[in-house]
């Protein structure tokens, strides 16, 4: 199964892509939130036959935000142009991971702006793929 997952954002959606097979996420180019970004998403899933979407939903430590709503609302508008199961996933902490994750790789301060929320998103497709499988069971 294909899987995308998006980090919503103001300015940027954070982009990442993996197979369930597999179990691998990967960082994609971040898309500009602007008033094309639907429609390029819509194309996208399209184009790259995505299975599944999962959107991280920005929360607060104890309530939803602005941000949670906006982002509800995006995610809202996506579902009803595709037609994929579409799952919400908490995405807290996920900045601030990949900010030291683009730190240890020795990336810039100018480059990790524009590398932040797709390594967001790749983190919380990689935390989806590791939780999934640690209810596998191997037979021998």
């Amino acid at each position: 199964m294909k899987l995308l997952t998006l980090d919503f954002g103001e300015r940027r959606i954070g982009i990442a892509l993996g197979e369930s097979g597999i179990g691998v996420a990967a960082a994609r180019d971040f898309l500009a939130n602007d008033g094309d970004a639907l429609a390029n998403l819509v194309e996208f899933v399209e184009r790259e036959s995505i299975d599944k979407i999962l959107f991280g939903l920005p929360r607060g430590f104890r309530a939803e935000t602005g941000q949670t709503k906006s982002a509800r609302n995006f995610a809202g508008k996506l579902d009803a142009k595709i037609e994929i199961p579409l799952e919400f996933v908490d995405e807290r902490f996920t900045s601030k991971i990949a900010e030291s994750n683009l730190r240890a790789a020795g990336e810039n301060s100018r480059a990790q702006k524009n590398l932040i929320d797709s390594e967001s998103a790749r983190i919380i497709l990689q935390e989806y793929f590791d939780a999934s499988s640690s209810f596998i069971i191997h037979h021998s």
